[in-house]
């Protein structure tokens, strides 16, 4: 297997040992239940006479009432609804983007103009161009553009591409994902509609990073089927797929907000066995890993990481010039671009070529 490019070059980053300012670019849910508790949680850098590697300094959202409750709820200090004045602020150093897809870029945009490190839910865009754009002023700037791909960081995903590394089932047959956690009411809101919404940017995009980063290559060809759509008719809720890699290696995924009683697994098969990742959703609490050779199964003890925190860290050490990041924006671009081809293959109903692969 080869291992694709690390994406931003780690360079000086003008920042010393003290505790890194966040400025939180959406008072979304997951910032709420996860991500500040990563990002108060990072250990200080040794030495450091600061309680904390990094803390949350201001709340962006459009809508100001709401960036000031979320502020008030969660004892942010600054908050208001323009991004750039609180982007002046200079005890910022980091942004956090956690808004609807459709405004990623342009909150990632006013980040890197104001010269602020930047960790994005994906996707950075909702085309590649753009996201090509944001990934080369990060270049140009020589800051950090990271993506939150929590898949990358959980424990258990972890493990299980540690046994591919070790080749615990010698040669790659091929896998499998089937990423089908149900969607609850609660999330029939942006995730329902068009311009980044739909199974495709929810989950799809997932399970192409995902691929990247098990096999270490890029996605090269795809095809999709939609199966049904049972909650809204402008988006894909529910998907079959196949997605090609270096070698002939194919992919089978499952991608659904309608399946209730389907947990989240991913399999990947060898000449040698197979590993199988239970109930493997990034915040998930019982995820298991399995080795199966013939008629014989056996757990796989693995350790239980908060992806979040485990992100936010390596996004800081980053930062700090230690470590690239567990994804950078050249990933995503590699995703975008098999996006892209899935909705290709969607309408023609045949297999698609990746275009502007990036190695």
């Amino acid at each position: 297997m080869t291992t694709p490019a690390l994406g931003p070059r780690l360079a000086t980053r003008g920042v010393d040992d003290r505790s890194l300012g966040f400025l939180v670019a959406g008072a979304s849910t997951v910032a709420a239940r996860w991500m500040l508790t990563a990002i108060r949680q990072q250990s200080p850098v040794p030495g450091s006479r600061d309680v904390a590697g990094a803390w949350v300094a201001a709340v962006y959202s459009h809508n100001e009432r709401r960036a000031r409750q979320f502020a008030q709820t969660h004892g942010i200090i600054h908050a208001g609804d323009d991004l750039q004045t609180l982007l002046r602020r200079p005890e910022i150093q980091c942004v956090y983007v956690g808004n609807h897809p459709r405004h990623h870029a342009e909150a990632v945009r006013a980040g890197l103009e104001a010269h602020k490190h930047v960790l994005c839910e994906p996707p950075l865009a909702l085309t590649f161009d753009e996201a090509e754009t944001l990934h080369q002023m990060a270049e140009h700037r020589g800051l950090v553009l990271a993506l939150d791909y929590t898949w990358r960081a959980a424990g258990v995903i972890h493990h299980l591409h540690d046994h591919l590394l070790a080749d615990a089932i010698g040669e790659l047959l091929g896998g499998r994902i089937q990423n089908t956690a149900y969607l609850p009411p609660e999330q029939h809101t942006w995730r329902l509609q068009a311009n980044g919404g739909g199974v495709l940017w929810d989950r799809t995009l997932h399970d192409l990073d995902l691929i990247q980063f098990l096999f270490h290559t890029p996605v090269r060809e795809v095809y999709a089927r939609s199966t049904r759509n049972l909650l809204a008719a402008v988006v894909e809720d529910d998907i079959v797929a196949y997605a090609g890699v270096t070698g002939g290696l194919v992919v089978q995924l499952h991608d659904s907000f309608v399946l209730p009683h389907a947990p989240v697994t991913v399999e990947i098969f060898g000449a040698n066995g197979t590993l199988t990742a239970l109930n493997c959703a990034p915040v998930a609490g019982q995820a298991e890993l399995l080795l199966t050779r013939g008629e014989q199964t056996t757990l796989i003890a693995s350790p239980i990481v908060d992806p979040f925190r485990a992100t936010v860290a390596r996004f800081l050490a980053a930062v700090r010039g230690l470590a690239p990041p567990l994804a950078t924006s050249a990933d995503d671009l590699r995703n975008l671009a098999a996006i892209a081809a899935l909705r290709t293959a969607l309408v023609q109903g045949q297999m698609t070529k990746v275009d502007r692969l990036l190695l």
